[in-house]
């Protein structure tokens, strides 16, 4: 199905829409033809951290990954967004430490974790954020890795000329079919480059993880990526998280990764196919749920899975009371 009216996500409060954010879908299959689309398939917009995945390719493909010895977990928080739960920061020191790299090597500045649990203890303790708790540090411990073990200085890995960055822009460049150095960028929150792409080619390179036609390297690292992501999804995201849930609850048959101003983007292995959306207006809350309509509708998950997701799948708005006094749901094509 194509069509150019995006989806819609109304919010009421109450019998009244109090506020409406349109979603930009795009869904390809194994080839990254374009199967299904909402909205304009060709917008362009970062991706953030939707794509984490695709920039831990390298850290397998190089070597690097089995040359450390490097625990599964580890390989998750590569890909990962992660929630500052003890649980993390212990897996990234035990990481950095085999490397033989200090916290003080990663460039992401530190933030109060976001897992409020563990935000409250460093808060109780009065302890200070340091860069582990970075939702990014996992990546940027990836890049590291990579530098070392190709022999390079990771000193300045977060700048536009290191090598770090170009292999990042190489390996987008061929799994989104876009050339990253000739298209606009920015710095993503964790001091990176990010890069502005077609809606569709954000879900072309998630469909690398579906496509069983690549050269072996690609494929094989593809699917180790993805059974780590499926056998430790605790460490992509963190406790009573959306993306965290739906690889849990389907045990990997829908594998989603969120970005930061509503991104989102996933394949499913099974149905063999691919997606990304974009909320227009960034609303977290807006991608989220519309991630869930997309899940459903393409088979990712399944009825019973979705009830046992309704946190997410069929979201209340609350008062601080904690009372019901609206929710959201899908707008009808006019």
């Amino acid at each position: 199905m194509l069509t150019r009216q995006p989806l819609v996500v109304e919010v009421l409060r109450g019998h009244v829409v109090e506020s409406v954010h349109q979603v930009m879908v795009a869904v390809v299959n194994e080839a990254g033809h374009l199967l299904h689309g909402w909205g304009n398939t060709n917008y362009a917009t970062y991706p953030r951290s939707a794509i984490k995945m695709l920039q831990a390719l390298p850290l397998i493909e190089s070597g690097a990954a089995d040359k450390f010895e490097l625990k599964d977990e580890w390989l998750a928080l590569a890909c990962a967004s992660h929630r500052g739960e003890p649980k993390h920061l212990e897996a990234l020191s035990a990481w950095a430490h085999k490397i033989g790299v200090a916290e003080s090597a990663l460039a992401c500045g530190p933030h109060l974790p976001y897992n409020e649990a563990a935000a409250h203890e460093f808060i109780r303790h009065n302890k200070k954020p340091t860069a582990f708790c970075n939702n990014c540090a996992g990546k940027h411990l990836a890049l590291i890795s990579t530098c070392l073990h190709l022999g390079e200085d990771y000193h300045g890995y977060e700048k536009h000329d290191h090598a770090a960055q170009k292999r990042l822009r190489n390996i987008l460049t061929e799994t989104m079919k876009v050339d990253h150095g000739k298209i606009p960028e920015g710095i993503d929150g964790c001091g990176i480059q990010t890069y502005a792409v077609p809606l569709q080619a954000i879900a072309i390179g998630m469909s690398t993880f579906i496509n069983q036609h690549a050269n072996e390297r690609r494929k094989q690292a593809a699917q180790r990526l993805t059974r780590v992501v499926t056998s430790n999804p605790f460490f992509v995201a963190g406790s009573d998280d959306f993306a965290t849930s739906v690889i849990q609850k389907t045990q990997g048959r829908a594998i989603i990764k969120g970005g930061a101003e509503g991104v989102f983007a996933g394949f499913l292995p099974d149905k063999k196919v691919a997606f990304a959306l974009k909320v227009a207006d960034g609303a977290g809350r807006a991608a989220q749920f519309a991630a869930s309509q997309v899940l459903l509708h393409l088979g990712g998950m399944n009825l019973d899975e979705g009830k046992a997701l309704s946190k997410f799948t069929q979201p209340h708005i609350t008062n601080w009371k904690g009372d019901n006094v609206g929710t959201l749901r899908i707008a009808k094509p006019q």
